[in-house]
């Protein structure tokens, strides 16, 4: 257990909570205490421990198929995105390429971003600049595009995560090769179109009927999305502000599974003044994609992907 995984196993997520002390906002209280010293701690232990080879990637080209981290960000977030790097550096399996896509518009030139992620790139990290307004879908599509034969995972760009996330996917990525790999999801019922009453997923399995939630992590195998998943124009006009729910949209349209790991994982966050989470501001949004992908797919493919659900 590394330093990461110390301070991710002492968070109180998602567990049962004894009512009283929740009454008393123990739980809240805590995990801020805990927050704040991981964010003092964590940024001197990878000041003091960047330069150990062991926290560095070797690319290897000629490999069949590569492991491939993929995540975005945007200008607020980049002066500590430097914090996500170095936790997948330190990973238990790591991967053959980390590669960093940002907008080119938003960020001007790679000159210009904070200097401690500039000095990533000599231990792996690439930085691409990419010309699309596609905001949060940019975290997978050139990495999928560019390399379609190889596995993607992606990450967020406000988290810690832990040392065994990318063997904890590997491993459930060999039982289920076909299909994804997703940490957090959440159950689409057939009895509704409400984002807002699905509930989480609560048992480890494999589905059709999963919606993913790519905070804690997802892994894409090759082929495993519709093509329609570089349609930018439907992205730009029917999902722009839901990248999870365009992904399980082109899952379900391929036919692809969703394996909900049940992955023991607490959300231990990168302390980013002002800053916007998903689970603040997207429950909204997400049902106004998920309606707008059932109308435009049920107009162009016959199929309303939430809707004409496959059987498990």
């Amino acid at each position: 257990m590394n330093l990461i995984d110390f301070f991710d196993n002492i968070r109180f997520w998602g567990e049962k909570r004894n009512r009283y002390l929740s009454k008393l906002r123990f739980y809240p209280i805590c995990n801020r205490i805990i927050d704040i010293a991981a964010n003092i701690v964590l940024p001197v232990y990878f000041h003091f421990t960047r330069n150990n080879p062991q926290y560095s990637l070797k690319e290897n080209k000629d490999k069949r198929q590569r492991i491939i981290v993929s995540l975005t960000s945007f200008p607020p977030r980049l002066p500590k995105l430097y914090l996500v790097i170095e936790s997948i550096l330190r990973q238990s399996i790591k991967p053959d390429s980390i590669i960093l896509n940002l907008t080119e518009e938003q960020v001007g030139s790679i000159d210009g971003l904070p200097k401690k992620l500039i000095e990533l790139q000599k231990r792996g990290l690439q930085i691409k600049l990419c010309p699309d307004k596609i905001r949060s879908h940019t975290k997978y599509y050139y990495a999928i595009k560019e390399n379609p034969n190889d596995i993607v995972i992606t990450v967020d760009d406000d988290l810690f995560y832990r040392s065994n996330l990318i063997e904890s996917h590997l491993n459930a990525h060999k039982r289920y090769p076909k299909a994804i790999i997703a940490n957090w999801v959440k159950e689409i019922l057939p009895t509704t179109t409400k984002y807002a009453e699905w509930p989480d997923g609560k048992e480890k399995k494999l589905s059709n009927r999963f919606l993913l939630l790519g905070v804690s992590s997802a892994l894409y195998p090759p082929k495993s999305l519709h093509c329609e998943l570089f349609n930018k124009d439907a992205i730009i006009e029917h999902c722009l502000t839901a990248d999870d729910v365009w992904l399980s949209a082109m899952a379900l349209l391929q036919g692809t599974p969703i394996y909900f790991t049940k992955y023991k994982y607490n959300h231990l966050p990168i302390l980013i003044r002002n800053n916007e989470t998903l689970l603040s501001v997207n429950r909204e949004r997400n049902q106004i994609c998920v309606d707008n992908i059932n109308r435009y797919y049920g107009e162009k493919l016959g199929i309303r992907p939430f809707i004409d659900l496959p059987n498990d």
